[in-house]
């Protein structure tokens, strides 16, 4: 079985950047969190404009969907973090780098 000669880092300069599949998934990762927190701003101030909203209505099934509104965001952004510093703890245990660990 013959393979192809071809050096893709030599051909193509950008895949010298990434040796491995972690190190894409861990170029990512900071982009990841920065999306996660715009997205949870987003949610939080939603869920501020329906507490507003049904204050003055009255409706306290209005409030407890608000309520249960920014519970979910808080707890989906607390799994990205979470999944980040166990991904970074992971990196850590298996490689011994503290690169890129803050």
């Amino acid at each position: 079985m013959q393979l192809a000669q071809v050096s893709i880092a030599e051909k193509y300069p950008p895949a010298k950047n990434f040796p491995t599949l972690a190190s894409i998934i861990s170029s990512f990762l900071p982009n990841l969190l920065i999306i996660a927190g715009v997205i949870f701003f987003i949610l939080t101030i939603v869920a501020g404009f329906v507490v507003i909203s049904t204050a003055g209505q009255g409706d306290p099934h209005g409030a407890e969907r608000a309520k249960s509104f920014l519970t979910y965001s808080v707890i989906g952004l607390f799994l990205i973090f979470a999944s980040y510093w166990i991904l970074q703890i992971i990196n850590y245990i298996s490689f011994g780098s503290m690169k890129g660990l803050f």
